[in-house]
């Protein structure tokens, strides 16, 4: 079967792996599929639903991550798993490697050194980076990733960071039949035609700004001088208090949805950058799911359930004019948690949409820490509350 064909699955309860893999085998091809993607709840194994896929096609590339949300183009439910695979004339390898926290050089580089193929017959490439974003290394492995696989061509990335269900504890990635904390995970995916790439935050900045003072990787101790989560929730009491929340008593997962819809920015030229906490610490620093650099100027961010949906649409729009005028067979989305928090009942209006802007093309993906979009032109392409569709030509 030479033109692309993409089928999505959404499955939950206790027969969920199993229920998945029949829906991604309802497919009309009696061939393996090239690429299978799952993203999984912290309620079930990531390794117990890869190892069933796997084998049910063991020449398919097939990867995942655990997640905070999964969704298709016909629903969206909790404590799920959301199923995407890819049929047609590609091609498709990944790995992944451990020991992120210590060396994203080391695992990226690693990742380099296995993932070098390159097909003459399938000139356009698309890599998908996964990754532990409990590492706090988003950003580095984007970077080091953009220029360690880019084999003497721009590499353009899509992906995200895994989920936990907002218990900002454990996240896992996965390829094959096994799945691993600290770990990153990259898929390439080859073919004859264009890939599009779409990426909008819908969020806007609206603080005064935060000079952030003492920083060391991914995590704030000081803002302005100060403890930071003294001085963000300073800064957010009168957002919270406009949405009836008491700031000092969120712990737990409250206090995890209010750092994704109360999210930090920083200036990217005329545009801007979302960086949500993940958590805080005993001594009052801010945890994020990348580096924030000493010295930088933050501000607070907000957003309205127009704006989101405005952004998902506007996404997607992106991602289709790079398909240079082909039908779009199916889009893999990378959506942030906070999106679903802003959204409510509404996001599956989201999703809604950019299968709509696709004309209609089955979608699929998974609500993240943290999202990747790197293009050509691109000089970082990890962000947050964000959302990024890769869009696949048929």
């Amino acid at each position: 079967m030479d033109a692309a064909h993409v089928q999505t699955a959404l499955a939950s309860g206790p027969e969920a792996p199993a229920d998945l893999l029949a829906q991604l085998a309802s497919a009309p091809s009696a061939h393996s599929p090239v690429l299978v993607c799952v993203f999984v709840s912290s309620t079930f194994s990531l390794a117990d639903v890869l190892r069933p896929i796997q084998a049910r096609w063991p020449d398919a590339t097939v990867i995942g991550a655990s997640s905070s949300g999964e969704f298709n183009e016909r629903s969206e439910r909790p404590q799920s798993i959301s199923g995407w695979a890819l049929w047609g004339d590609f091609k498709a390898e990944a790995a992944m490697a451990e020991g992120l926290r210590e060396s994203a050089e080391t695992v990226i580089g690693s990742l380099a050194t296995r993932l070098n193929a390159r097909h003459e017959s399938h000139p356009h490439r698309v890599g998908i980076l996964l990754l532990d974003s409990m590492s706090g290394r988003g950003e580095e492995a984007t970077l080091l990733a953009a220029t360690l696989l880019d084999d003497q061509a721009p590499v353009r990335l899509v992906g995200g960071a895994a989920g936990d269900d907002l218990a900002m504890q454990n996240t896992w990635v996965g390829v094959g039949e096994q799945a691993r904390e600290d770990a990153a995970v990259v898929a390439f995916l080859h073919g004859k035609t264009p890939f599009g790439i779409g990426v909008q935050h819908g969020h806007q900045a609206e603080s005064e700004p935060i000079k952030v003072t003492r920083a060391e990787a991914n995590v704030v101790s000081e803002l302005e001088g100060r403890p930071a989560w003294d001085v963000w929730r300073e800064r957010t009491r009168p957002m919270a208090e406009a949405a009836q929340i008491d700031v000092d008593a969120l712990e737990g997962n409250d206090l995890a949805r209010f750092f994704f819809t109360h999210s930090a920015s920083l200036a990217s030229g005329s545009e801007i950058k979302v960086r949500a906490p993940l958590g805080k610490g005993d001594d009052g620093s801010l945890s994020f799911a990348c580096g924030v650099p000493e010295g930088s100027v933050i501000r607070v961010t907000g957003s309205t359930v127009q704006r989101q949906l405005d952004s998902a649409r506007a996404a997607a729009e992106s991602a289709k004019a790079q398909l240079e005028g082909h039908a779009c067979a199916g889009a893999l989305v990378f959506d942030c948690v906070c999106r679903k928090l802003i959204l409510g009942e509404r996001f599956p209006q989201a999703v809604d949409a950019i299968s709509r802007t696709l004309d209609g093309a089955p979608v699929a993906g998974f609500e993240t820490y943290g999202e990747i979009a790197l293009d050509v032109a691109d000089h970082s392409g990890f962000h947050n509350s964000t959302t990024v569709v890769l869009a696949i030509p048929r």
